[in-house]
């Protein structure tokens, strides 16, 4: 019997967000205007802050409070997430030092039926949203007969971690993984505190947004 990716996933996190954050990732349908076209949009909160995001088109949002969900269309097996957990005295800056730390954290997180999981890459993400570093941890797995590919970004920020995720069949990734990359680009209203330790330091020369301390490492085969 095959059992949804979905079901497992979510149960398995169901208990890192029970105590509460500020940011609210209810997702509202909004809209933003291009050359005269209104094109659709989902909105935040933050305390009193708007958050934009631009999902990948057609891709279904759902959820409420402490986690938005990410339906692909026609990939029923498949699912992204923005997840916001409160910080805790214990969560680690988004440093290359700390990758091999976020790895254990992504791995202890997966369903208990995974088996033979393996670490294939883990660092400082290349890329940055709204000025923060992530770390970029991918897992691969098997669940139930089936290869699975899981990518999750940890943004650690002052109040909460955000955690950005795509699970999916390995067949899928490729053809899944870069649309929901390149939409966490479009994310607006998480501006970088200048007391933040876990952004980019606000003198000397200004990096480009999509540049980070350390690549990814890869691990694995």
């Amino acid at each position: 019997m095959v059992r949804p990716i979905i079901a497992v996933l979510t149960a398995s996190v169901s208990l890192l967000a029970q105590a509460s954050a500020e940011l609210d990732l209810t997702p509202v349908d909004s809209y933003y205007i291009v050359e005269g076209t209104r094109s659709p949009n989902l909105n935040f909160h933050d305390d009193a802050k708007v958050i934009s995001y631009t999902p990948p088109s057609r891709w279904r949002p759902n959820g409420a409070g402490k986690k938005m969900t990410l339906i692909p269309p026609d990939k029923p097996q498949a699912m992204a997430s923005i997840q916001a957990l409160p910080a805790t005295p214990a969560d680690l800056p988004a440093t290359a030092d700390n990758a091999k730390a976020y790895a254990e954290i992504a791995t202890k997180a997966l369903p208990r039926e995974a088996t033979k999981v393996e670490v294939v890459t883990a660092g400082v993400a290349p890329m940055r949203v709204s000025g923060y570093f992530m770390v970029q941890v991918t897992l691969t797995y098997i669940f139930f007969g089936q290869e699975v590919t899981s990518t999750t970004y940890f943004m650690p920020r002052p109040k909460e971690q955000i955690r950005f995720q795509i699970t999916c069949r390995s067949v899928d990734y490729k053809e899944l993984f870069r649309p929901f990359e390149v939409s966490l680009y479009s994310i607006q209203g998480l501006e970088v505190p200048d007391t933040d330790p876990a952004a980019a330091p606000a003198k000397g020369p200004k990096k480009p947004l999509g540049t980070a301390p350390a690549p990814a490492t890869t691990t694995g085969n």
